[in-house]
């Protein structure tokens, strides 16, 4: 995910200098830049969180455990891991009813006029990956000092 992902904010990178030099060059923009920047920017985020909780590549604040011994920092990152894994499932089941209701209302994008729903539908898989990539560094962390 986080690779397709990649590719997308590249192509996002290239529709955006198109645009830029369309505006300035012809006086003719790509057409629903911003919608589509937002909407590939939200997928592409979303899609890169289960590889950035498994590379612990979240941002932490460690100032308040500075005095914590090794064993009380690996249950307070299990006990962390496992509050994420409750949020990315909930935020998923959320956007998943998002997704439906604008699916059911049949919003469109302003400029272009994209079905909205559509940008949810990579966001979805993601945060339920991500539930689980939290859980699965959850069980590494809590069995991380039982170790031999």
């Amino acid at each position: 995910m986080a690779v397709l992902a990649g590719v997308m904010f590249c192509i996002e990178s290239l529709m955006s200098v198109a645009s830029v030099l369309g505006r300035a060059l012809f006086g003719t923009p790509v057409p629903g830049d911003y919608e589509l920047v937002q909407v590939l920017s939200a997928m592409g985020v979303a899609m890169c969180l289960p590889y950035c909780q498994l590379k612990k590549g979240h941002v932490f604040v460690d100032f308040f455990t500075l005095w914590a011994s090794a064993g009380l920092k690996r249950v307070l990152d299990a006990v962390a891991a496992l509050l994420l894994a409750g949020t990315a499932f909930l935020l998923a089941w959320r956007v998943w009813d998002g997704m439906l209701e604008a699916r059911e209302f049949g919003e469109t994008s302003m400029v272009i006029s994209i079905p909205v729903w559509w940008g949810y539908v990579p966001v979805v898989p993601a945060l339920v990956l991500l539930g689980i990539t939290a859980l699965h560094t959850m069980r590494l962390h809590w069995h991380e000092g039982s170790a031999p």
